[in-house]
């Protein structure tokens, strides 16, 4: 039986799905299981695969996701460790090898992560060590506040212990973009102390029209996950009352980012309606005046450029 499962979910990846696996099978540590998980690709993935048949074990779903996709994976993983990489990601030679050592000396430590490079669509680097060059605080040890407040975790440098898997609970598929920060989050809250390595042990792709790049979507799935510790686990006591006002005080945050792009989008009427909810809240914060202020302004803005355009358009232009 191996000791880490390796696990892959792709949709229509053919272009770099491939590179993904080999990475995988070019690490110096080799007690290792490959499950490639396709999630109803429309391309050519599946005659992808089968050149890796020997080497890699391959299901088929319908198209239900990437959260849905990962769980079957793990639902078939043997090993005591998980191994997350996405297809159009890679790793570096030594990060199993390096990671492995790690969980085996830190037995506390339900996962570890690492420093990535970035990568374009072309291989090339855009950054060596991204955590490090952008200067982001990265969650190590006991730290559920600093995963509450920024969980900079990056799923391709994830090797997890199955325990901590099973007691922090699947990956959500109701969360398209942000499932993985919720499974993260889920782990400090069960209390797993989080191993950080401040090398690059793999390449994230920065790809234009990814689903990370969508930065409302991601919101919408934080304020989702924000609130359901508010309505779960405060119940269960395993937040205290001081977190509770932590997730309370990002609860908050978020709502008002999610007011700001709505109202950048010109969608006047829900950013409104979010940030008049978070007034009945707390109706004493002077920043959320702001904010309507400079919403009725810039509707009113709008507003007027759509009357100067509709008189020019039925008046035709004055001289």
């Amino acid at each position: 039986m191996p000791r880490v499962s390796v696990i892959i979910p792709t949709y229509n990846c053919e272009r770099f799905l491939g590179r993904a696996i080999d990475s995988a099978l070019q690490q110096n540590y080799k007690d290792y299981e490959i499950i490639v998980v396709d999630d109803g690709s429309t391309d050519h993935t599946r005659n992808l695969l089968s050149l890796y048949e020997k080497n890699v074990q391959w299901i088929q779903q319908k198209n239900s996701g990437v959260s849905a996709a990962r769980n079957v994976a793990i639902s078939r993983a043997t090993g005591e460790f998980l191994a997350y990489l996405d297809a159009d990601d890679m790793w570096y030679p030594n990060k199993l090898d390096s990671q492995i050592a790690f969980m085996d000396a830190h037995k506390k430590c339900g996962l570890v992560h690492s420093d990535v490079s970035v990568i374009d669509e072309d291989d090339r680097i855009l950054y060596s060590r991204f955590n490090h060059e952008t200067q982001r605080s990265v969650p190590q040890g006991e730290c559920l506040e600093q995963v509450i407040r920024r969980c900079h975790i990056q799923t391709l440098t994830v090797v997890e212990r199955r325990e901590c898997f099973d007691r922090a609970g699947s990956f959500d598929d109701r969360l398209p973009i942000a499932q993985d920060y919720h499974h993260w989050m889920r782990a400090a809250v069960e209390g797993f102390a989080f191993g950080y390595i401040s090398a690059p042990l793999g390449k994230y792709r920065w790809r234009r029209g990814s689903l990370m790049t969508d930065g409302t979507r991601f919101l919408e799935d934080v304020v989702l996950i924000y609130q359901s510790l508010l309505d779960k686990e405060v119940a269960t006591g395993k937040i205290d009352k001081s977190m509770k006002e932590v997730v309370a005080e990002e609860l908050h945050s978020k709502h008002r980012e999610l007011a700001y792009l709505e109202r950048k989008a010109g969608k006047f009427s829900g950013s409104r309606s979010r940030i008049k909810k978070l007034l009945k809240g707390r109706p004493w914060t002077f920043a959320l005046y702001l904010d309507l202020l400079k919403l009725y302004s810039e509707e009113m803005f709008v507003q007027g450029q759509r009357l100067l355009a509709h008189g020019s358009t039925k008046y035709g232009k004055r001289s």
